[in-house]
C-alpha cells in the first residue's frame, strides 16, 4: 500500500505512539484487508457503514479514506489519497461531533500546523499544545489509545 513519504519515515524513526494524547499514530505495516480492519475498528465508529453520514468513501474503495490516528478526544485522522503521488495526499479529520474536516499535506506539515502553526485547522478551536508536548512511542504492550 502506497502511503506518504514523510508519514512512513516518522513511523520508521519513531514508531507508533502518541504525542500526549492529541494524536495517536497508527501505522499499516503489509497493508492487508485483516490488518486495516484491526486499525478501522480502533475508531469505535459503527456509523462509518452510514454513507449518510460519510462524506467520503473508505479504502479499499478506490479514493478511500485510510486512517493513521486518533485522538482521546474522539477525533479520527485520515489520509485522502485522491492524488496520484501519495505525497501530495490531503488529510481528513473527522471530529468526536462527526464534523468533517480537510486540510492540506502532508502528513508532517499537518501535524506542525496543529501544533504551533499559523494555519491551525479550525477543529482544534482553543486546544493550545503547550510547549513541553512530546512524542511517546507506543509500549511493548501496544498501544495505550482508545
Amino acid at each position: 500500500m502506497a502511503l506518504p513519504t514523510d508519514y512512513k519515515a516518522f513511523l520508521d524513526l519513531y514508531g507508533p505512539g502518541s504525542f500526549d494524547g492529541l494524536f495517536w499514530l497508527v501505522r499499516p505495516v503489509e497493508g492487508t484487508q485483516v490488518e486495516l480492519e484491526r486499525i478501522w475498528s480502533m475508531s469505535g465508529r459503527p456509523h462509518l457503514d452510514d454513507p449518510e453520514r460519510t462524506p467520503f468513501p473508505f479504502h479499499p474503495h478506490p479514493g478511500g479514506l485510510i486512517q493513521w490516528g486518533g485522538g482521546e478526544d474522539g477525533t479520527t485522522y485520515y489520509f485522502l489519497p485522491e492524488e496520484e503521488d501519495p505525497d501530495d495526499w490531503r488529510v481528513v479529520v473527522e471530529t468526536e461531533e462527526g464534523e468533517w474536516h480537510e486540510a492540506p499535506g502532508p502528513f508532517t506539515e499537518f501535524l506542525l500546523n496543529c501544533v504551533e502553526g499559523p494555519h491551525r485547522p479550525a477543529f482544534l478551536g482553543r486546544y493550545r499544545p503547550g510547549p513541553t508536548l512530546r512524542y511517546q512511542p507506543e509500549s511493548e504492550d501496544g498501544p495505550d489509545h482508545p
